[in-house]
């Protein structure tokens, strides 16, 4: 699970910015959104049009990309008002109570990359420019040949058969495995196609058990015809096609013909079913677009009941989201950008607001930061 992490010259955070995913003293949800008492489920990131929040969620996508062999261009990362030659992300984990730091430096004037891990304060992985070496098991395990585009940590890995002798390491890797990355806004209704995907390799019947936990009105079918109400709708023998049919009205629609809320939620399921059920992070941009109000709270409220070693971030201007009955004050961050000095986030929590307080209401009446602030027209 990831407790913190530190940004460096990242993006919009030009100075040294922590994130704090531990749970503070707050007693509120502390049965669905926290795990141990220790580490927070995850978190939502507040703040006005081009403050950081997305650069808040790249940060933590940074591990993974790189991970997933999806990164490239370590450059693109690099503070562009800033000189510092060096961007730096540090991140840390915990499993089963075990301490993993793990931090990833790129110098922008040499074009190298330097990573280290620690365990329990102990360096299992270090890496400086195309050399890495890795300690496990009492071994010694070297490389001089790094890719100057490629994790040392990723290549370690598979070299290894991810780690038998060092199970905290393959935990991570895992984890870091099974995490997904969604952007809600650029993808738009990305026409079905994680949904497709799915249902291709898994069927529908899990998904539809999530709809009915959702007490949405809606199931889904996949095959080459649906029918209902009078109407039936076949693609052809050797093609299939995701449908979704109303329960009160079963009437069959082909997804891309569906409305783009529905086109999202329904490509959102599969990432958000496989981070419940394994161990990883869901990371969501612009989480909610298209979908109401009431659906956004659930799907929040679904996943903290029921995940059990996963966390989700998310970026939403759905003001709802700021509750005590959806999100602790611990887990909602604000984020602004302060000009020269770039990003910077704070948790609400600092404000220490009562439980019975609207957060929601004091947010937009401008008594925390993170409020967009226009002139008079």
């Amino acid at each position: 699970m990831l407790k913190k992490m530190y940004l460096t010259n990242f993006l919009s955070f030009k100075e040294r910015t922590e994130f704090d995913f531990s749970a503070s003293k707050y007693s509120i949800l502390s049965k669905t959104n926290v795990y141990d008492n220790e580490i927070l489920k995850g978190a939502l990131f507040l703040g006005p049009n081009a403050s950081g929040k997305s650069n808040a969620l790249k940060g933590i996508s940074f591990i993974i990309d790189m991970i997933k062999g999806e990164g490239t261009a370590f450059q693109k990362y690099r503070c562009i008002f800033s000189d510092n030659p060096i961007t730096t992300v540090e991140y840390e984990f915990e499993f089963e109570h075990k301490k993993v730091e793990y931090e990833i430096e790129h110098n922008f004037k040499e074009n190298s990359i330097s990573e280290n891990i620690k365990i329990d304060n102990i360096t299992v992985l270090n890496r400086k420019g195309n050399k890495g070496e890795l300690r496990i098991g009492g071994n010694i395990i070297v490389d001089e040949h790094v890719d100057a585009e490629t994790l040392f940590f990723r290549t370690a890995s598979f070299n290894t058969g991810r780690f038998p002798q060092e199970p905290t390491l393959r935990k991570l890797m895992d984890f870091l495995q099974n995490s997904y990355i969604v952007d809600e806004y650029n993808r738009g209704a990305s026409y079905g196609k994680s949904i497709i995907r799915y249902a291709e390799n898994f069927g529908v019947e899990k998904i539809n058990e999530y709809l009915e936990s959702f007490g949405y009105d809606f199931n889904i079918e996949y095959g080459t015809e649906s029918e209902g109400e009078g109407l039936k709708i076949v693609i052809g023998e050797d093609k299939k096609a995701v449908f979704m049919k109303r329960k009160s009205f079963p009437i069959p629609n082909v997804i891309i013909n569906e409305s783009q809320g529905n086109q999202v939620f329904a490509d959102l399921l599969p990432n958000l079913i496989n981070v419940i059920e394994n161990s990883g992070m869901l990371i969501i941009d612009e989480f909610g677009n298209s979908l109401h109000n009431n659906l956004s709270e659930r799907i929040i409220r679904f996943f903290m009941k029921n995940a059990n070693d996963s966390q989700i971030f998310i970026t939403s201007h759905h003001t709802n989201l700021i509750s005590n009955s959806v999100f602790r004050p611990d887990q909602l961050d604000l984020v602004t950008f302060q000009n020269k000095g770039g990003s910077k986030v704070e948790r609400i929590s600092k404000y220490k607001p009562r439980e019975a307080q609207n957060l929601e209401k004091m947010y937009l009446g401008g008594m925390f930061e993170g409020l967009p602030i226009y002139e008079e027209i």
